[in-house]
């Protein structure tokens, strides 16, 4: 049986600072093809930079034109940018994020795919050097986690949540700058991914 999986998102679905140009997804591709009998197919729509608005706006002409068994959403950390040491307000409000987030599961849900979100892992913030105008806190990740979470049990969707675990690892180890995994990492979060899919029969 032939499944399609697509994956939106921003810069770390898109694989960014993989020094082996694959990226998570295509990692978790890998693994799904050699641990399953069933023919795959992957397509990533992600794309560096973008918002949860992009995302959602995204959605309407990348997914609806396609037809998905499974989606898996990995998006939210450029809504989170900060002046450095400063409480101003986020590039978006509170209540702007939470009507992108239920205007995108409004429109995956009009498919019939499984939808899966990945919640947001952990910041580096000490390698957010003096020069950067813009920084990321990782209360404002702990903070985005929990919205997004109650948003997906309202609509009874799976949030796959790793931030605790993450925040645990050894991230200089793991990250090539403040934000976005390197090899190691991407591998990482590739098998947690396949592991979560494969111990909830999401595959």
């Amino acid at each position: 049986m032939l499944k399609n999986i697509g994956i939106i998102g921003d810069s770390i679905a898109q694989g960014y600072y993989d020094e082996e140009d694959l990226g998570w997804p295509a990692r978790l591709g890998k693994i799904i093809l050699k641990n399953n009998s069933n023919t795959y197919f992957f397509n990533n729509m992600s794309q560096s930079g973008d918002n949860i608005a992009d995302t959602a706006n995204r959605a309407v002409f990348e997914v609806l034109s396609r037809h998905f068994d499974l989606i898996l959403v990995n998006t939210g950390i450029n809504d989170l940018r900060r002046r450095k040491n400063s409480n101003l307000q986020l590039d978006f409000s509170e209540g702007a994020r939470i009507m992108y987030w239920n205007k995108l599961l409004d429109t995956l849900s009009t498919t019939n795919a499984q939808i899966v979100v990945l919640d947001l892992t952990p910041v580096i913030e000490s390698r957010y050097t003096e020069q950067a105008s813009l920084i990321r806190y990782n209360s404002d990740v702990e903070h985005y986690n929990q919205i997004i979470k109650t948003i997906c049990q309202e609509r009874n969707i799976p949030f796959f949540a790793r931030y605790d675990t993450w925040k645990n690892k050894d991230l200089n180890a793991l990250y090539k700058d403040a934000t976005h995994p390197n090899s190691e990492g991407h591998q990482i979060m590739a098998e947690e991914i396949y592991d979560y899919l494969r111990e909830n029969n999401l595959l």
